[in-house]
């Protein structure tokens, strides 16, 4: 098949958490299943552009990527080149999967999709989902005003782009019924995302580590820094905790708004917390293993996360996680025992679960391993790529009829 995505931002725009990771993954894994995989995005990252050559088609591990110049308003995404090469390149591909809500090149890609008579499909990213729509995590002047525009455009544009897609792709049953609310009239399917599993030897390390009772032990976040992560929840679950103990520490990683960084920087200050919690920024992929392999456990407390790739990336490392109950993938964790998941939003009880498990090496590995095998039997992006094509297959058949 010859297969177009279409996405606001790509790698190396690694600000971007998730989305670019599973972008990336999953178009890679189409190209190794012997697929023609081509990529339209914008040079956006952050308030600055990527260090890439416009309008000249890359290779980038198989597929072929295309970066087309953000313009004003440059919030939005908007991008003329990009809308010229759409109107002129896609006759020459079967499906189109377009990612995101909300910005241009959802908006162009649906409407050429639709004028050409090729079949389009959206993966929402979690944005369809209340708590991503009105952001009771952030101060009420900036929730509001994205909670106005999301909701216009959703009226306006975006439930018609979805309602005359010939399907949406979910990645949790968690992400599908948050959708509920916009009465969409198309069936989506669900497809997990996957992770590329680290080799055997990099698992040893964590294994052995896990085995041993180590004198001090290392909690984990690695995300983008965002209000919608938890993190100042986190900081709270430590400050409690290192009042009972101080045989652990914490590492934040990631990276995110500069002025929400020096918030946090300052909430850990405040509390005399900086012996205890490191922020080191944000981490390449080349040393992402690393990192997971000098930590004892994987913390997540997301107010709202579509999926979770982040999670599943600590669970091929052998890593135990405590996430949140609003982590898409929390079903796949509870029911395999990779992890606990906890539904109260009070960090005097995260407190306490996260001390427990650091004290019980033997439940750690017991949970460790779990995580493996449930990477190894449900997120290769090898199975991940083989049940999107098969759902690229029936929108196509359906497009036919």
């Amino acid at each position: 098949m010859n297969i177009l995505h279409v996405i606001p931002s790509f790698a190396p725009a690694w600000r971007y958490g998730g989305p670019i990771i599973a972008s990336l993954g999953l178009t890679t894994a189409l190209a190794k299943r012997g697929h023609n995989v081509k990529v339209f995005t914008t040079n956006k990252d952050g308030k600055s552009v990527l260090p890439v050559e416009t309008g000249k088609p890359i290779s980038m591990g198989g597929i072929e990527v295309t970066y087309f110049p953000v313009q004003f308003p440059k919030w939005y995404y908007f991008s003329f080149k990009l809308s010229q090469a759409l109107k002129k390149e896609l006759k020459y591909f079967d499906v189109v999967h377009i990612h995101s809500v909300y910005l241009w090149p959802t908006t162009i890609a649906a409407y050429w999709c639709r004028k050409m008579n090729i079949p389009y499909l959206i993966r929402p990213l979690g944005l369809l989902d209340s708590t991503n729509v009105d952001k009771p995590y952030e101060r009420s002047l900036s929730s509001n005003i994205s909670k106005i525009k999301k909701n216009i455009y959703m009226k306006l544009i975006g439930k018609y782009d979805l309602n005359n897609a010939k399907g949406i792709h979910y990645t949790s049953q968690y992400e599908m019924d948050a959708s509920v609310k916009w009465g969409l009239n198309v069936k989506g399917t669900i497809i997990p995302l996957g992770v590329n599993l680290p080799k055997p030897s990099d698992l040893l390390k964590n294994e052995k580590k896990i085995r041993i009772n180590c004198k001090s032990k290392k909690i984990l976040f690695l995300s983008r820094l965002d209000p919608i992560k938890g993190i100042e929840i986190l900081i709270d679950v430590v400050n409690i905790l290192y009042g009972s103990r101080t045989d652990f520490k914490l590492v934040i990683a990631g990276a995110g708004e500069k002025g929400y960084e020096r918030k946090l920087h300052k909430i850990i200050k405040d509390n005399n917390l900086n012996g205890v919690i490191s922020m080191i920024g944000n981490v390449n992929v080349e040393d992402k293993n690393r990192v997971f392999e000098d930590s004892d456990l994987f913390v997540l407390l997301s107010h709202h996360e579509n999926f979770g790739i982040a999670v599943v990336e600590a669970m091929a490392m052998s890593l135990p996680v405590i996430i949140s109950g609003n982590v898409g993938i929390h079903t796949y964790v509870k029911e395999h025992g990779a992890g606990l998941v906890i539904n109260e939003n009070n960090p005097k009880l995260i407190a306490q679960e996260i001390s427990d498990l650091l004290d019980d090496d033997n439940r750690r590995f017991e949970m460790a391993t779990n995580a493996r095998n449930l990477c190894e039997t449900e997120f290769t992006w090898g199975k991940i790529a083989q049940q999107t094509e098969k759902y690229y297959e029936e929108l196509i058949l359906n497009q036919s009829k």
